[in-house]
């Protein structure tokens, strides 16, 4: 990791838009006020906004995943295998910053048109790194939290961890990920953060492990 980039990412007005229509999609309107709906499994504003900072606008619903039990309810688990090469990191490699931006941009893309996501929340193995792991599949968010990720304390809410992962199995082939430096809005300007992207052929759970492990480290040279 030769150098880090700014990760600026204000959230834009069309954006803040269309997260105020998901959350108000179904609110009813009075003379006088705005009922919202209420929170239900699969409807938590904290977690759709802290998604809205990550860049994803859920379309649908979204679980948060901190615990194996609750995993095990989307999806049927699997073993992990170690020894797969891990994702190149942009800028460090062949993958360009730019060719890394565009897979982020269409992986993203692809999260907010699945009609469930599923955030898994754990440590890094091995270490005690926060990460985050958005993905479609059920079966990939159950082994995540079974196999892969480690049981962190809970948060009283959700936030932005130092490694995010955007996973869909439907994307275009890809892996990459990407350092950066805090911007001092929505990542403290101390903090040093990497954003993981694993979309078609490359979106396995054997590829999750090693890639994460792999951004954890360079996150703390």
């Amino acid at each position: 990791m030769a150098s880090l980039r700014l990760a600026m990412r204000p959230l834009s007005r069309s954006t803040v838009v269309r997260m105020a229509g998901r959350t108000a999609s179904t609110a009813m309107e009075t003379e006088e006020f705005i009922v919202y709906p209420r929170e239900r499994p699969g409807l938590d504003y904290s977690l759709n906004w802290s998604l809205n900072k990550n860049g994803v606008t859920p379309s649908g619903d979204a679980y948060r995943l901190t615990k194996a039990s609750a995993a095990a309810k989307v999806g049927k688990a699997g073993s992990v295998s170690a020894g797969a090469k891990a994702a190149p990191e942009a800028g460090e490699s062949s993958l360009s910053i730019g060719a890394f931006e565009d897979a982020l941009a269409a992986a993203k893309a692809a999260l907010e048109k699945a009609p469930k996501l599923y955030v898994c929340e754990g440590d890094v193995p091995g270490t005690r790194i926060p990460c985050r792991v958005i993905t479609e599949s059920g079966d990939l968010a159950a082994t995540a939290m079974a196999s892969i990720l480690e049981r962190m304390p809970r948060k009283a809410e959700a936030s932005v961890l130092p490694v995010t992962c955007f996973v869909t199995p439907g994307g275009m082939d890809f892996e990459g990920f990407l350092v950066e430096q805090g911007d001092g809005v929505i990542y403290d300007e101390s903090a040093v953060v990497a954003d993981v992207v694993l979309s078609g052929a490359a979106a396995s759970p054997a590829k999750l492990l090693a890639s994460i492990k792999t951004a954890a480290e360079e996150i703390q040279k």
